[in-house]
């Protein structure tokens, strides 16, 4: 079973992905922000990071960065989550994709899939 964080400080949006990403079999780890997210990352390694740009505390742009820096967590896929997406460029960690807010559940759920079965494989 893969296991995947939810980084998002929106409780509604946690609640969302982690119903549905648990109904399609995957295990789900929540964080409200980027803080608690490196928490949870000190405690399991999950196969995926979906995370939220901007959110209090530490927000998804360092948390990438502090994942890119760290080499045994930097190989984790990313993808972010914003609804300023059209004004999101390139930063200075790794990602493998951006998914605009509002978001399609099965378009989540495609890129998720993606992105897991690539992970196994590498």
């Amino acid at each position: 079973m893969s296991t995947i964080l939810v980084v998002d400080d929106e409780v509604s949006i946690i609640e969302v992905l982690r119903d549905v990403l648990i109904d399609e079999g995957y295990e789900v780890m929540t964080a409200s922000n980027g803080k608690e997210g490196l928490a949870c990352l000190e405690k399991t390694r999950p196969d995926l990071v979906l995370c939220d740009v901007m959110m209090p505390v530490i927000d998804g742009r360092e948390l990438c960065r502090r994942m890119t820096a760290n080499p045994h967590l930097r190989s984790i896929p990313l993808i972010f989550m914003t609804a300023v997406h059209k004004a999101f460029n390139q930063i200075d960690c790794h990602y493998v994709a951006v998914i605009a807010k509002p978001f399609d559940i099965d378009e989540v759920l495609d890129i998720v899939a993606r992105f897991i079965k690539l992970a196994r494989y590498s």
